[in-house]
């Protein structure tokens, strides 16, 4: 599970340290932290939602002109629905996705890094998901929060719905689940999986999309 937290922004331009790199945000902005120190893709990383008044040009200018000043591997790209801000500095790449949301823009703000030596402890402890053959990986996440330790899967690949049920019903069975649901959808190109074994819990989602499987797969352990 991710450490999700809500901080409202007032009337001072806040500063967050983010492992001694500063990170500053609009005047008057709302501010989520999404992620925390999280694992993702093999790089640690931590994630905002900025939501400020500014124009989608006005905010991402912001980034531009914080950053501009140091570092390398500086630059701003702007595309059809998103202007995307980034920089590496110190071994931290920073990036900003800003998208326009009438009456106001939203940034998706992250720093990534190498895992710290506490981090990489850490993710030790967590076990990989199995992923079928054939398999394109899009996303691998792990993260603890408290006595919890979670690792989220994200991939798809060309198997049907029932393949990908069958297979990961085999490995909750192989690792002592009790199997709540297991259903696939024919009609609605979907299937879903729910189980449990203790405190431990798995739940994963499949859904069919331009001829191919995307699957959400989730497993979360107590006391490692």
């Amino acid at each position: 599970m991710l450490l999700i937290r809500f901080i409202t922004l007032l009337s001072l331009l806040f500063i967050y340290s983010v492992n001694a790199a500063e990170l500053v945000f609009p005047e008057g902005s709302e501010v989520t932290v999404v992620a925390e120190d999280i694992f993702m893709n093999g790089s640690q990383v931590s994630i905002w939602q900025v939501e400020t008044p500014l124009k989608r040009s006005e905010h991402a200018e912001f980034y531009a002109n914080a950053w501009q000043g140091d570092g390398k591997k500086f630059g701003v790209k702007e595309l059809e629905s998103e202007v995307v801000v980034s920089k590496f500095f110190d071994g931290k790449l920073f990036t900003a996705q800003v998208t326009q949301h009438y009456p106001k823009s939203i940034a998706v703000v992250s720093v990534s890094h190498s895992p710290s030596n506490k981090l990489a402890r850490i993710i030790s402890k967590i076990s990989d998901l199995p992923k079928p053959s054939g398999s394109k990986v899009l996303n691998e996440i792990k993260a603890k929060d408290g006595a919890k330790y979670s690792v989220t899967l994200l991939l798809s690949n060309r198997k049907s719905i029932s393949n990908n049920v069958s297979f990961y019903t085999r490995y909750l069975e192989q690792q002592g689940f009790t199997i709540d649901r297991a259903k696939t959808h024919h009609k609605q190109k979907e299937g879903v999986i729910l189980a449990r074994r203790g405190p431990s819990e798995f739940n994963a989602t499949f859904h069919i999309e331009n001829n191919q499987t995307f699957i959400t797969a989730i497993r979360v352990d107590a006391d490692i």
